[in-house]
């Protein structure tokens, strides 16, 4: 992958993963969300509007290893 002009590499993965699940931690830059299979993956969500424990919600996040990058959320 290429990285800057400065040369520090990309930590973003190229494309985008479409998860649903609910929502289990959700704080100010980070959350946690639990998929039906009981898999949990971890969200840097700075910049994107505060959900509740237990919501259920369906996200598009690029892979920020070993994080994911919220892009978009929507109702489940």
């Amino acid at each position: 992958m290429s990285g800057t002009k400065t040369g520090t590499p990309d930590l973003l993965e190229p494309g985008t993963h479409v998860f649903s699940g609910t929502v289990r931690v959700w704080g100010s830059d980070y959350a946690e969300l639990v998929m039906d299979s009981g898999v949990m993956i971890q969200l840097i969500t700075q910049g994107h509007p505060m959900r509740r424990a237990g919501e259920r919600i369906t996200i598009v996040a690029r892979k920020y290893r070993p994080l994911y990058q919220l892009e978009k959320i929507s109702e489940a």
